[in-house]
């Protein structure tokens, strides 16, 4: 058995680290993006990495699970000539540092999301409130708008739709629900128009149209 070495834990956490990254790429970062003001057709393909997540999600547990073997085997051989460049106390902190970062990052998509029950208290209570407010919240010349969004995949995705419409001057409020895949979003037609919310919403990495009439 090769001899247990702080590279090892470093590249291994490293890797843990991109895998991470990677299953966090198709949710949580294009929500960070837009969060930012950043945005363009590009992120799509961030978003399409959605089916591969799991994926990610697997190696990511995979190299941080030998990362800490590795620092076991290091703490078991006390007396030994093994190579570190770190000491064993700035190792393992460095280690439970990175295992909370890839954690986080990999339960991102559930812990940005909103639930089901938290959106439709949101939706009642924008409804309670408009109505308290009367014309005062939304101009007569509103306009609302339906928009299957494509491309949510989890529970992050639809407050990056959000946050991308409600960057948009003119969009009074936007609800987006993960199932349906839609959004619903009140905006003046005199400021802005629906071409322009489907392309903030394609700029977010979500392309949308606007949903024909049953």
């Amino acid at each position: 058995m090769s001899t247990p070495s702080d590279t090892d834990t470093n590249w291994s956490l490293a890797a843990a680290l991109g895998a991470a990254l990677g299953a966090s790429a198709c949710c949580t970062i294009p929500l960070a993006l837009v969060s930012l003001g950043i945005g363009g057709a590009w992120i799509g393909g961030l978003t399409a990495l959605a089916p591969y997540r799991w994926l990610f999600v697997g190696l990511a547990i995979a190299a941080l699970a030998y990362a800490g073997y590795n620092e076991w085997r290091l703490s078991q051989q006390p007396g030994c000539d093994c190579p570190t460049i770190f000491s064993s106390r700035a190792r393992r902190s460095v280690l439970g540092l990175g295992a909370l970062a890839v954690l986080v990052l990999v339960a991102s998509p559930w812990l940005l999301g909103v639930s089901t029950s938290s959106t439709t208290q949101q939706a009642q209570a924008t409804t309670a409130g408009s109505g308290q407010r009367g014309a005062s919240a939304t101009p007569t010349s509103f306009r609302q708008v339906v928009l299957e969004v494509e491309g949510m995949t989890c529970a992050a995705c639809p407050r990056a739709v959000k946050t991308a419409l409600k960057g948009v001057d003119g969009v009074y409020s936007v609800e987006a629900t993960l199932k349906p895949p839609e959004a619903v979003v009140r905006f003046d037609p005199k400021t802005v128009s629906v071409e322009d919310l489907t392309k903030a919403t394609a700029g977010a990495g979500f392309p949308s149209s606007p949903k024909s009439p049953s």
